[in-house]
């Protein structure tokens, strides 16, 4: 029994002095450091993720790290797989191709690897900034497009560089919508030239051209022009026609007589000017859907931002649900009025608009611009642009950006002079400039560009 007990009391202070040893051992030693965790993502310096073809987007990689980032860690970029020669945590991405990539930016060190994606949108070079159709003369020339970018840079004709041509005699009108551009060319000929030409928006690229199509309906002369989906309007002197892209049936619209004023499409419907009314058009239908009669004549129509319609008076501005038709709100100006829509200046579009801001001019002639903010019926004079004009006749109408106010005039020396003596001026403005003289930043002038302007377009007076 003895025996029992001093092995027992052997054990157990063998086990406390183990354990006592053990102790010795931890005791002053520094705590193990956690295994630092990290992750990364992507951001842009412009807050966007699209950049428009061969410009370059700034793309920054983000490390977050719990421990501080270890100085072993490499980076490493790659676009839709392919690794790039950038190996910092800045990609300057540019590429001469529209569409959609994915860029990947991954962070490696000893303690693993943290990767991050975005969807990079390239956008065509012709999505934004400003176009300039020209008629041409009936003799020597045949209609085309210009372009004046963001920064810019002016493409003279834009269908030639793009599609090797151009398009009919005496380009009219065009439309913006559905992604695309829309051309119609007012005179036929013999050889039945270009009539109705459809362009991408972004890439200019020629989708269509529905000259035979037309012909074959013995569709006349032509000079105005909208769309819905795959439906096209086209305004002849007799009314207006619906043509389908489709099937191709080529219908005469009853009660659709409009005047050149520029249509435009909210929620699948088309809205268009015909002295005191506006009309409103949809698809697959022989007739019109509604008219509504107003007090006086209109001068103008754009959109409001908010899927309605701004309707433009000489001295007041309304605003038309595109619902039910009713006016929802009515603006009265506190100077200034509206360019009238009449004879060749009713193809221009004298206002426009991003949300409560409306822009217009007064008269084609001697351009005073306006800033409206249509909640207040207040209207400041932002400036007179024609002392800016290197010639004095308006040739082309005068187009206001509603995104920065900037405005575009088109202008010739003389009839016979078009082709050398004729102007697209740029006037821009200080960002968050009070209105007037002084607000005014930069005059350019793009000459020998025009060829008898039908109009200037903005992709954003149509959204």
């Amino acid at each position: 029994m003895k025996i029992r007990k001093m092995l027992a009391l052997s054990c157990a202070l063998a086990t406390f002095a183990f354990v006592s040893c053990d102790d010795d051992k931890t005791i002053g030693l520094p705590p193990v450091p956690p295994v630092p965790s990290f992750d990364v993502s992507i951001k842009s310096l412009t807050g966007s993720f699209e950049v428009i073809q061969e410009k370059t987007l700034t793309l920054v990689g983000v490390v977050n790290s719990s421990e501080g980032i270890p100085p072993s860690t490499v980076y490493s970029w790659s676009v839709d797989g392919v690794a790039q020669s950038f190996s910092d945590t800045v990609l300057n991405f540019s590429n001469p191709l529209s569409g959609e990539y994915t860029v990947t930016f991954s962070a490696s060190n000893e303690y693993g690897t943290s990767v991050a994606t975005e969807k990079i949108k390239v956008r065509g070079k012709f999505a934004n900034g400003v176009f300039i159709l020209n008629e041409g003369s009936i003799s020597t020339e045949v209609g085309s497009l210009s372009h004046i970018d963001e920064d810019g840079n002016i493409t003279a004709s834009v269908g030639m560089e793009v599609n090797g041509k151009d398009f009919g005699v005496t380009s009219q009108h065009m439309f913006i919508g559905n992604g695309k551009v829309y051309i119609v060319s007012k005179a036929t000929d013999a050889a039945h030239l270009r009539r109705v030409v459809v362009l991408d928006l972004e890439t200019m690229h020629e989708l269509a051209d529905y000259t035979e199509d037309l012909n074959a309906a013995n569709l006349g002369p032509c000079d105005n022009i909208a769309a819905l989906s795959d439906e096209i309007f086209l305004a002849a002197q007799d009314g207006i026609y619906s043509f389908n892209t489709g099937t191709k049936a080529v219908t005469k619209i009853k009660n659709g007589a409009v005047s050149m004023m520029r249509m435009h499409a909210s929620k699948g419907k088309l809205f268009a000017v015909n002295s005191n009314y506006v009309k409103v058009f949809e698809q697959g239908k022989d007739t019109i859907s509604a008219q509504i009669q107003f007090g006086a004549a209109v001068r103008s129509i754009a959109h409001s931002g908010d899927g309605n319609i701004y309707v433009a008076f000489a001295n007041e501005i309304q605003k038309l649900n595109t619902d039910d038709y009713s006016i929802m709100a009515t603006s009265t100006l506190s100077t200034g009025t509206v360019a009238a829509g009449a004879g060749w200046t009713s193809a221009h579009q004298s206002i426009s608009a991003k949300g409560d801001t409306i822009y217009f001019y007064s008269s084609a002639s001697s351009p005073n611009i306006y800033m409206h903010i249509f909640s207040e019926n207040k209207t400041t004079l932002i400036a007179n642009v024609t002392p800016f004009l290197p010639y004095t006749m308006n040739y082309g109408g005068v187009a206001i950006s509603p995104k920065t106010g900037n405005v575009y005039v088109s202008t010739i020396g003389s009839y016979g002079a078009y082709m050398s003596d004729n102007a697209i001026t740029v006037i821009k403005f200080e960002k968050g400039a009070a209105p007037g003289a002084n607000a005014i930043k930069h005059v350019e002038d793009y000459i020998g560009y025009t060829r008898f302007a039908a109009g200037i377009y903005l992709p954003e007076n149509y959204e």
